[in-house]
């Protein structure tokens, strides 16, 4: 397959300030260079990047807010007043409550959390959750709140002092809050503006309780992580600090839910085992259950109970896995057979699917077809809640916003969105989304892309840079793991793993190879010959380095296609009605190419390979495509009509004798009994 290979966008690539870098910090050009392409050109910043420690927590009251926040605290808790947390339901709002419930519950207040439920309440504040909470003197909102106006002047009218701490973008017009903690609302002071909703409640603990905040960095990290903010600045502390304590002494429940999930394990938890092991668990409690399971972990003590609870999250995710497996296939099949290949957008709507589960799922089918992709779930009779999704270069945000007159709710950025509608303006937004995006996009943000950091040859690859570029961890948002590219590499001793599953092999250039595995790709699959992007790692079998490959880009050879198509002519089951008009020619089709077959056996002409003689027979037969010649040719073949014979060249002979159509399986398969 051919992939776009693009370099990713280099912040400094200037030579000076390479050299500068590797001379000061001692490291290889290739690690300077790339710390440079990242932004980091500073020698000082370089080394605080590299390591990351304590001293780069900032100072919590340097929130303009966080001096009164503090004081209204700590006044209630001598009033003896009631605090509600009230928080979200996924892993930063549940890790922002506890964070923030732990902490006054150290103080001694009287403390209670609100989790919403995402079918039951929603996202965020809502007027009837606020009703609610009744006597209670002090609401402090964690990762939600900045764009509830309505919601926090009825808290205040019912008596209650508000803080809100929130990390999402500010409104125009703020609610009229007592006091706010974002770090991205205009007038704040605070230096740092991308710490999620759990890294502000942790501010806010530090502020409260001081160094005994530090304790609960882990929770703060997992946040940090699941909820793709930049791993970069106070957000990098805070996740380098938290993962070495929840390899250290982690919070009881991560510990246990460590303990259950990652049986296996023969490493230390890293930012990748957060974002696709521990946090897929959290995040599951609130999109198919309650998120007061996940609370609950991070903030019990009794080993049994919370053995009990990590088994409990596992489950939930076997069962979101599941969900969303099940809506992943039902989507492309609907995709297979009744979508549109020249449509830019993929939507798709059923009125089983969970709404908890369709973003999830559409990440998974804009993958497959590079599209971006929106799926959606009944909410209500009649109305459709769900999810989109993108590619890179595709701002949905602003395709979907083109037509925000016909949702009922609309929000997200350019990534991602959720969008309520009722049914009736589903096929309207289809085709308004799709002439959106022919209008604004070209044609090649809809191939694959794949992105890479530098480029390498095999002779740069050693285990000191390897121990170099692992100084970057934490990996995650806006701090990849980085990903570098040897182009026009041969491919050597390629060997099936894992029951061909999998396949390694030797990447070999300008007289030096490396070692290198691809995983989800079988060995017959990996060309000779492919520019390559992968990361290294060192191999603990051997101690030697290694690319775990993740592209092969390749320009497939059309023999390769060609024996592909004609394997799945005659291993398909029943084909979908799309599927039918790609292949099948009827008999008057037939009879047009097996003319100009016939004529090519009578001359002894012959073709150098086998897309050639196709784009021949294209000549003579122009409305027919790749696929339908060679439908062709494997009907033909199938019923001992032709042989098509190879040894330098390809050569066509037609057998005498008559044939019949219903002969071929092919035939009767794909033309539904045609005769």
């Amino acid at each position: 397959m051919r992939y776009i290979l693009k370099q990713k966008p280099q912040v400094n690539n200037d030579p000076r300030a390479i050299d500068r870098l590797r001379k000061a910090l001692k490291l290889s050009r290739l690690t300077a260079s790339l710390l440079c392409a990242r932004g980091i050109v500073d020698p000082q910043e370089a080394r605080d990047f590299l390591k990351p420690d304590v001293s780069q927590l900032r100072d919590p009251f340097s929130f303009a807010d966080m001096h009164d926040a503090v004081s209204a605290v700590k006044h209630t808790i001598a009033a003896k007043g009631k605090i509600c947390v009230y928080g979200d339901y996924d892993a930063d709002g549940i890790s922002a409550s506890a964070i923030l419930y732990k902490t006054l519950s150290q103080m001694g207040a009287k403390v209670e959390v609100f989790l919403p439920n995402r079918m039951e309440h929603g996202y965020g504040l809502t007027m009837e959750n606020i009703e609610r909470l009744q006597g209670i003197s002090l609401l402090i909102t964690v990762d939600c709140g900045i764009t509830s106006t309505q919601e926090i002047e009825r808290a205040r009218e019912m008596g209650m002092t508000t803080i809100l701490t929130d990390h999402h973008e500010c409104p125009y017009v703020l609610p009229k809050a007592d006091y706010i903690l974002n770090p991205k609302r205009q007038e704040e002071t605070y230096p740092f503006d991308s710490l999620c909703g759990a890294g502000i409640a942790f501010k806010l603990s530090q502020a409260l309780i001081g160094d005994a905040a530090l304790e609960m960095i882990d929770i703060a990290a997992l946040a940090t992580i699941a909820d793709i903010v930049p791993l970069l600045g106070e957000n990098r502390a805070i996740a380098a600090l938290g993962l070495r304590r929840l390899n250290e002494d982690p919070n009881p429940g991560i510990g246990a839910l460590i303990k259950k999930a990652c049986v296996k394990r023969t490493s230390n938890i890293d930012a990748q085992t957060v974002s696709f092991v521990l946090a897929p668990r959290i995040n599951a409690a609130g999109r198919i259950s309650t998120a007061k399971v996940a609370f609950e972990l991070l903030t019990e003590n009794d080993s049994a109970r919370l053995e009990q609870l990590a088994e409990e999250l596992c489950s939930l995710n076997t069962d979101r896995q599941q969900r969303q497996e099940k809506v992943v296939a039902e989507a492309m099949k609907m995709q297979e057979e009744s979508g549109d290949s020249d449509h830019k957008v993929i939507v798709l709507y059923k009125h089983d699917w969970d709404i908890g589960i369709v973003g999830l799922a559409a990440s998974k089918v804009s993958e497959r077809y590079v599209k971006p992709t929106i799926l959606l779930g009944e909410s209500e009779p009649g109305v459709y809640t769900g999810s989109a999704r993108s590619i890179p270069g595709v701002n949905i945000y602003e395709a979907l916003n083109s037509q925000a007159k016909v949702y009922e709710k609309f929000g997200g950025h350019a990534g991602a969105a959720g969008l309520t509608i009722r049914e009736e303006h589903l096929p309207q937004l289809i085709h308004r989304l799709n002439e959106f995006l022919k209008e604004h996009y070209d044609e090649e943000v809809f191939k694959p892309l794949k992105t890479y950091d530098l480029g390498i040859t095999p002779s740069e690859v050693s285990n000191s840079l390897i121990s170099e570029l692992e100084m970057l961890r934490p990996f995650g948002f806006k701090n990849e793991q980085v990903e570098l590219l040897i182009s026009g590499a041969h491919i050597e001793d390629i060997r099936s793993i894992g029951e061909d599953k999998h396949a390694k092999f030797r990447i070999a250039k300008g007289g030096r190879a490396v070692n290198a595995v691809i995983f989800g790709t079988q060995a017959a699959a990996v060309p000779g010959y492919a520019d390559i992007v992968g990361t290294l790692n060192i191999n603990t079998f051997d101690m030697k380095p290694q690319m775990i490959v993740s592209t092969l880009s390749y320009d497939e050879p059309f023999e390769h296609k060609m024996r592909q198509t004609q394997e799945y002519l005659r291993k398909a089951a029943v084909p979908t009605e799309a599927e039918r008009n790609a292949f099948f020619i009827g008999r008057e089709g037939l009879l047009g190419v097996y003319a100009i077959l016939k004529n090519v056996s009578e001359k002894k002409a012959f073709f150098p390979d086998e897309e050639k003689l196709v784009r021949f027979l294209q000549k003579y037969a122009a409305e027919f495509t790749d696929e339908k010649i060679i439908f062709a040719l494997t009907v033909f073949e199938e019923i001992g009509l032709l042989e098509i014979q190879k040894n330098d060249r390809i050569h066509i002979v037609i057998r005498s004798g008559k044939r019949e159509l219903s002969d071929s399986a092919v035939y009767q398969k794909f033309g539904s009994g045609e005769k």
